[in-house]
């Protein structure tokens, strides 16, 4: 699986990886959706293992976000929770009649029984 560099705007970040799936889809959200900047990616405690990935549009960036960009695409994450999201890998999965973003970091251990919530190891 190939993936592609999202560089931080600041050195002291890993950044994020994205899967060439992940970026086509991101790339046609943005056709669609023309007043977007970018994606805000979060994680909300929720679920039966504690935590879950969110996204939503971008129409424009907070101060208490950091942006990863490259290939005309942006992602932001929130700086409270840069250490449980830097690093992060994205991937699109379609299969069958499930089409849906997948997320991969470090820290993420046990997801629950459907895959919906996951849990963060202790760092």
């Amino acid at each position: 699986m190939k993936k592609y560099f999202l560089k931080p705007e600041k050195k002291k970040f890993i950044g994020i990886f994205i899967t060439s799936k992940a970026l086509n889809k991101i790339l046609k959200i943005y056709k669609k959706k023309k007043n977007i900047i970018g994606i805000k990616i979060n994680i909300k405690k929720t679920g039966c293992a504690g935590f879950k990935y969110t996204m939503k549009y971008c129409e424009k960036k907070k101060k208490s976000e950091i942006s990863f960009s490259n290939y005309n695409i942006s992602i932001f994450l929130p700086k409270k929770k840069i250490k449980l999201l830097d690093g992060l890998i994205i991937d699109f999965i379609n299969k069958n009649f499930h089409k849906n973003f997948e997320f991969y970091h470090k820290n993420s251990k046990k997801k629950c029984g459907c895959g919906e919530s996951f849990n963060i190891k202790k760092t």
